[in-house]
């Protein structure tokens, strides 16, 4: 895990984790060490959805720990977005509900319910799926 790019406002931070069965502790830790400024009272949702997102990319695109998945945490008054970059290229391959059969697949399903708004795109070298949640600007 290595944080980059962190700002003293808190406007942005980004760090890149790998791959593997232990990315989404390792993504919470590190968004946890270097958010700052991110509202107690949407922290636990952020978390929530960046491990699901996370937990994703190592599933999905078969991130594994020789390879990297790139977090960048963006934020203004009254909202956060938060970015995962695999280095997958199929991003037509996401879906929001599981099948009848799966025990697992709730992810998207989260990100959809707890988000204000989400999407999928090609991050470059890769696949980005990104969440925003609104907390306006009030206190803390």
């Amino acid at each position: 895990m290595s944080p980059t790019g962190a700002t003293g406002s808190g406007e942005a931070f980004a760090f890149e984790v790998s791959g593997g069965g232990t990315a989404g502790s390792a993504a919470r830790r590190a968004l946890v060490a270097g958010d700052g400024d991110l509202p107690p009272r949407v922290r636990e949702d952020v978390l929530l959805l960046l491990t699901e997102l996370v937990s994703n990319a190592v599933r999905h695109a078969g991130v594994g720990p020789d390879r990297s998945i790139h977090v960048t945490l963006r934020m203004w008054p009254g909202g956060v977005r938060v970015e995962v970059v695999d280095p997958g290229i199929d991003s037509t391959r996401v879906r929001v509900s599981p099948s009848g059969d799966e025990s697992g697949g709730w992810g998207l399903v989260l990100v959809e319910r707890i988000s204000a708004r989400w999407g999928v795109g090609n991050g470059g070298p890769g696949t980005c799926v990104w969440f925003e949640i609104d907390f306006g600007t009030g206190s803390t």
